[in-house]
């Protein structure tokens, strides 16, 4: 997630199985991988979509609960993004997001979704890149400890990288306008690609809802 969240959490011991009991159940959208059609208008989400895009537990994992989804609009959304990325995100509309953990006391493991909705595609593109490389600067500082990872999500564009010494998989994925940060602790590799697909396609339903598509 964002260089100031994925700092914070790497300073915890909070784990996350993507996948519930080490099975991926079906994942929606695998089917649309690299399926983007370039004569299509870009996705886009207004702030209901933003929601709705939003994973359900049962989608994640069938020992996954979760609390209540958040959104946050206009300057909330800014200082939101602001906070949490460290980076400049005036350009940005709106922020949901969704945190999930492993139903059982003896675990810690946890998943967090967040979605940013942007105006334009430039935009998206030039908040992911600042994202990207703020993980990195603050990487650098921290001795160099995250590998890059190669998720193949079914997005736009995917950036995925691991700490192995936190067990902390980060996947920050674009969608025509929207950005999604995944953080997934102590998750298998299958899993987080799984949690990453879910995550997908259901912004590509959203969009497919909001435009009338079937």
């Amino acid at each position: 997630m964002a260089a100031a969240l994925v700092l914070a959490l790497t300073g915890c011991e909070e784990s996350v199985p993507a996948a519930g009991s080490g099975k991926a159940s079906g994942a929606p959208g695998k089917d649309l991988q690299g399926a983007v059609d370039p004569s299509q208008p870009p996705i886009s989400l207004d702030p209901t979509g933003l929601m709705n895009a939003l994973p359900i537990e049962s989608q994640v994992g069938d020992v996954m609960v979760g609390g209540d989804p958040f959104l946050a609009q206009g300057n909330d959304a800014v200082e939101y993004c602001v906070d949490e990325e460290s980076i400049d995100c005036v350009d940005v509309d709106a922020v949901a997001g969704k945190d999930m953990e492993e139903r059982s006391d003896s675990s810690d493991t946890r998943v967090e979704f967040r979605l940013y909705s942007f105006e334009t595609v430039e935009q998206a593109k030039a908040a992911m890149k600042a994202q990207v490389d703020s993980w990195r600067k603050a990487d650098a500082k921290s001795g160099g400890r995250w590998q890059q990872k190669t998720v193949d999500s079914g997005a736009d564009e995917t950036e995925a990288v691991r700490d192995d010494e936190v067990d902390v998989d980060v996947v920050v994925m674009r969608l025509g306008t929207v950005v999604s940060h995944i953080v997934a602790l102590d998750v298998l590799p299958d899993n987080v690609r799984h949690a990453a697909v879910v995550q997908a396609s259901q912004i590509q339903a959203a969009a497919m809802t909001r435009s009338g598509g079937h």
